[in-house]
């Protein structure tokens, strides 16, 4: 009987974290949006400009959390406290009492998406340490999009099971479930994987700048870094493709299709569910004929599928639920394959600048994410507050009509402009083989 060898089990618990990360995901960012600003009565307009300010203090920590990251010569601390911080955050901000405050929605998704950072930035960065093999990289990175994507597929799957007679209920629970598989899975990580900065802190590799020194030359460099800028520009532009139907969503579904909340859980579990299905064939694919390329077919496909949004009529839920099926299998692609190509990006930093900024990379990626959540936000909610979606929409057919533009159509737009760029990205498998071969012997 062959065992699993060290590597694949550090994989395995690495990965494990982000199921558990990936359970407030559907609350965060597709139903805290309309349940705040809807069902408990703040508003659309109000919680779509909290949500905003939220996410622009938010990005101001990310480069705080990278440079500490890099600076201290350790992921493990810091993905610890981030862990602890989030969880605070989350209880309160997912059990609001009955007429929450902006006050009140601002502190704790303040407290939460901090949390979230100082999680989020070093655990991401610890992924691309783990090795520097490109397709085990795209591994890497596949297995803990994957475990996310099944933590998704819970929190998706356990309203549904549950039967909540309210939103409330299902939030408050998936409060809890998020709380205990993060302090079962985190602490497995922290005990049994490798912190390799940790190991590698004495060869000269860490990065020991001042904060300002390191944004100071990390910005500076960026400009000379354009695999690096050309591949953050796609992402945000195809982050804020996917984030506008993400808020939009149960709108979409409550005021367009008007379905009831039930079916509505079971279209966003489909949803994921088909992501997470077709990660596997999106990692053999790209390593065959290459990440960027297949992220591109992948994104191709949402836009076929986007297209075909505003010939839906109300109450169809199985032309919505194939729409659901295809948009929900290029998801996969988006969250499994750009994090691999970034890590691949770093290695050419390293080797063009001969410094070792992994978490301040992936910091300014973190920041590029939520920068593209935010702008989803602040202009879809307000916009459709304009046009009194929630107070006619059943009747308000330029309010629908503007609805469908944000849910479908920019989205195709903004896709489109991500192809463009990432088509023909030059950083390939022998190109990212020969920058390792060369990374090792300067090392030596």
């Amino acid at each position: 009987m062959q065992h699993p060898d060290k590597s694949q089990l550090s994989s395995v618990f690495y990965a494990l974290p982000a199921m558990a990360a990936a359970v407030p995901t559907i609350p965060a960012y597709v139903l805290l949006p309309s349940y705040y600003g809807d069902d408990l009565g703040l508003g659309l307009t109000i919680t779509g400009a909290v949500l905003l300010l939220v996410r622009i203090i938010d990005m101001m920590t990310d480069p705080l959390a990278g440079w500490l990251s890099d600076r201290s010569g350790q992921r493990k601390i810091w993905v610890g406290i981030g862990a602890v911080v989030a969880g605070i955050g989350l209880w309160f901000l997912f059990t609001p009492p009955p007429t929450p405050s902006a006050g009140y929605l601002l502190l704790w998704a303040s407290v939460l998406f901090l949390g979230w950072t100082l999680f989020q930035v070093p655990y991401l960065a610890w992924g691309a340490d783990l090795s520097g093999n490109y397709k085990k990289r795209t591994s890497i990175t596949a297995m803990r999009e994957g475990a996310g994507l099944l933590g998704i597929v819970l929190a998706g799957g356990i309203p549904v099971v549950m039967t909540h007679s309210d939103r409330a209920g299902e939030i408050e629970t998936l409060a809890i479930v998020t709380i205990v598989l993060g302090a079962v899975f985190i602490g497995l990580m922290l005990w049994r994987v490798p912190d390799r900065v940790a190991q590698h802190k004495s060869n000269g590799l860490g990065n020991h700048d001042s904060l300002q020194t390191t944004l100071r030359v990390g910005i500076k460099s960026l400009r000379q870094n354009g695999l690096f800028v050309r591949l953050l520009s796609a992402w945000m532009i195809n982050g804020l493709a996917a984030g506008l139907p993400a808020v939009c969503f149960p709108l979409f579904v409550r005021y367009y299709l008007k379905l009831d909340q039930e079916t509505e859980n079971l279209l966003i579990l489909l949803y994921f569910v088909a992501a997470i299905v077709a990660i596997p064939l999106w990692v053999v694919l790209a390593g065959r004929l290459g990440k960027h390329r297949i992220w591109c077919a992948a994104m191709i496909m949402a836009i076929a599928a986007f297209v075909f949004v505003p010939v839906l009529d109300a109450g169809d839920s199985f032309g919505f639920a194939v729409i659901c099926l295809f948009t929900g299998a290029a998801l996969g692609a988006d969250l499994a394959l750009p994090p691999a190509i970034q890590a691949d990006v770093d290695d050419w930093d390293q080797y063009r600048f001969g410094k070792r900024r992994t978490a301040l990379l992936f910091a300014l990626w973190n920041m590029t994410n939520k920068l593209a959540m935010a702008l989803a936000a602040g202009i879809a909610l307000p916009i459709l507050g304009a046009f009194d979606l929630t107070k006619g929409g059943a009747n308000n057919s330029l309010a629908l009509i503007v609805l469908v533009l944000i849910y479908a159509a920019i989205p195709i737009v903004l896709k489109i402009g991500a192809i463009v760029m990432m088509w023909g990205f030059p950083l390939d498998a022998s190109h990212q083989v020969a920058i390792r071969r060369r990374l090792s012997r300067r090392n030596v």
